[in-house]
């Protein structure tokens, strides 16, 4: 055989010598020089590959920690916690109003109930129906007082933070038994006094041994008292002691019509006029200043002071006298407003004023 036809395969790098070693990486083959030198390619090559490692490290830790999304989260947190405490503090406040809404409702009707026993009982005017209403609306008003107030707390389920809210609920309210506020006094009561037979609405109380007539409600709501008698001609006078009255003054002094019906805010009607507190005049549903057209000015009037009101049927007037400060004051009546016969008004509207009719019989 000729050995030298037998090819041989060339350096990859110098395409001369013969090739003594093939690379397991790139697969080609080189001589005895210069597979030192790939060798040395590869180291070079090796070392870019790490400075470039090196590189990713120093920019790994050059990234920021005060990156702006924390500032945002932290600004979310706080917007949630101050919705929350609105949320609860909202919750709070309606659950106190709902409560004191309930507790005054049933005061009230509590207070109503209370002003027409008393007022019954003055007037010796009672009878076994009315006890059956009355233990009918005890009955009521104790179940009320016991049911649990109807109120229910709403929770938002569906929000990632649930808030709540309070509100009356409806449905448990429509359970209830409804308890009927009665009217304080809903009829005219007439209580006799020595000297003069009364009639009354509202919250009033009247002691018969001394004639003294007090308001006796829990409230401002006014108390009405009118005298029985009837006066159409000649002058009549009535003494009347003002024992209490809260400041301001609030009382009211006056005459009205026998023909006009009891009713809240009759001394404000055009049958009606007379002298109201330390500074006003009521004329026929008309309100106006006293001062001096009237003779009679401010803060004339004290407590303990006894007041002579005079009905002048002669001369359609009547006549307001204070004994002690010794001063007088005039009203004309227009009879057309206020026909004959006439009758002595007076109108309580602060708790605790307190007036006694003085019989000098």
């Amino acid at each position: 055989m000729n050995t030298s036809a037998i090819k041989k395969t060339l350096c990859v790098t110098c395409n001369k010598s013969a090739g003594i070693l093939t690379c397991e990486g790139c697969q080609q083959v080189f001589c005895g020089k210069h597979v030192f030198e790939h060798r040395q390619d590869l180291a070079g090559e090796f070392e870019h590959m790490m400075q470039d490692y090196d590189l990713i490290q120093y920019q790994i830790q050059q990234i920021s920690t005060d990156h702006s999304l924390f500032k945002q989260i932290d600004q979310w947190e706080q917007n949630s916690f101050a919705k929350i405490q609105d949320a609860a503090e909202t919750a709070r406040k309606d659950l106190q109003e709902l409560i004191d809404q309930s507790k005054e409702k049933v005061k009230k009707t509590s207070h109503d109930l209370a002003i027409n026993l008393l007022a019954s009982r003055q007037a010796d005017d009672y009878l076994e129906k009315d006890f059956i209403l009355w233990k009918e609306q005890f009955s009521k008003l104790e179940l009320e007082i016991q049911t649990p107030f109807a109120i229910k707390m709403l929770e938002n389920k569906s929000a990632f933070i649930p808030l709540i809210k309070i509100e009356s609920s409806e449905s448990i309210n429509n359970e209830l038994p409804i308890v009927q506020q009665s009217p304080v006094l809903k009829k005219e009561l007439e209580i006799k006094v020595p000297g003069v037979a009364l009639n009354i609405l509202g919250p009033v109380g009247v002691e018969k041994e001394n004639s003294r007539i007090k308001h006796i409600g829990v409230t401002d709501e006014c108390a009405y008292v009118r005298d029985s008698l009837l006066y159409h001609n000649g002058q009549h006078t009535l003494r009347v002691r003002v024992e209490n009255f809260k400041i301001p003054f609030s009382i009211f002094f006056g005459c009205t019509s026998s023909t006009s019906v009891l009713a809240p805010d009759i001394h404000r009607s055009q049958c009606s006029i007379g002298w109201f507190g330390c500074k006003n005049v009521y004329e026929h549903g008309t309100s106006r200043r006293k001062r001096r057209r009237y003779g009679h000015g401010d803060y004339l009037i004290n407590k303990n002071d006894i007041l002579q009101l005079t009905f002048d049927c002669d001369e359609n007037q009547i006549k307001l006298y204070n004994e002690t400060m010794k001063t007088t004051s005039i009203l004309n009546v227009n009879i057309k407003l206020t026909p004959y016969p006439w009758q002595l008004l007076m109108v309580l509207c602060r708790k605790d004023d307190c007036v006694r009719i003085i019989n000098d019989t």
